[in-house]
């Protein structure tokens, strides 16, 4: 635990910066990988009902009037 002490008094203004930059770059990728295995699971929900994953405006414009 002294060692997490010091680390953070040691770090100063540059690298607190340094480390909201990182935790904002890996809260990115994970919402980025959480969005593809959303588009992955209904690609597969599409073709499992027989209907064309590649386009995805088609279902829009059978409910257009």
């Amino acid at each position: 635990m002294d060692k997490v002490v010091d680390l953070v008094s040691e770090m100063g203004f540059w690298g607190w910066i340094a480390v909201i930059v990182v935790a904002g770059i890996a809260g990115q990728t994970v919402i980025v990988i959480k969005k593809m295995g959303i588009k992955h699971s209904e690609r597969m929900a599409k073709i499992a009902n027989g209907m064309d994953p590649g386009d995805e405006n088609a279902a829009y414009k059978k409910d257009e009037i």
